[in-house]
């Protein structure tokens, strides 16, 4: 004949139910510090998870910045480019103008009375 198992046996309600046929000292004290042992154990999974989620949600946020510095950083070059063709505009029409010869100037009449 095999033993039977207690499917309970190894859980918080397992010892809990054990605790309650237990009589001596060292029983009820190793009881105890099993207890102890699976609220420690709860209160580490608790923490645990809500570490994760907590980093789950800085890596999202950080993707989030990441990806808001490459927009800026484009927006930035574009508007390098933008600005650099406008001063190449600038240099390349006041070369013009330095370049642009002189026509010569008409003699003008003068003005006032004759004598």
């Amino acid at each position: 004949m095999g033993v039977r198992r207690n499917p309970n046996a190894f859980t918080e309600q397992g010892v809990a139910m054990l605790s309650g046929l237990l009589n001596s000292d060292v029983a009820i004290n190793a009881n105890i510090m099993i207890m102890r042992a699976f609220v420690t154990m709860r209160n580490y999974i608790a923490t645990t998870r809500q570490i994760t989620s907590e980093l789950a949600e800085m890596r999202v946020k950080l993707a989030l910045l990441e990806k808001n510095d490459e927009d800026n950083l484009e927006a930035i070059n574009d508007l390098s480019e933008d600005v650099r063709r406008e001063i190449d505009n600038l240099f390349q029409a006041i070369a013009e103008l330095a370049i642009k010869s002189k026509e010569p100037e008409k003699p003008r009449n003068k003005i006032g009375f004759k004598i």
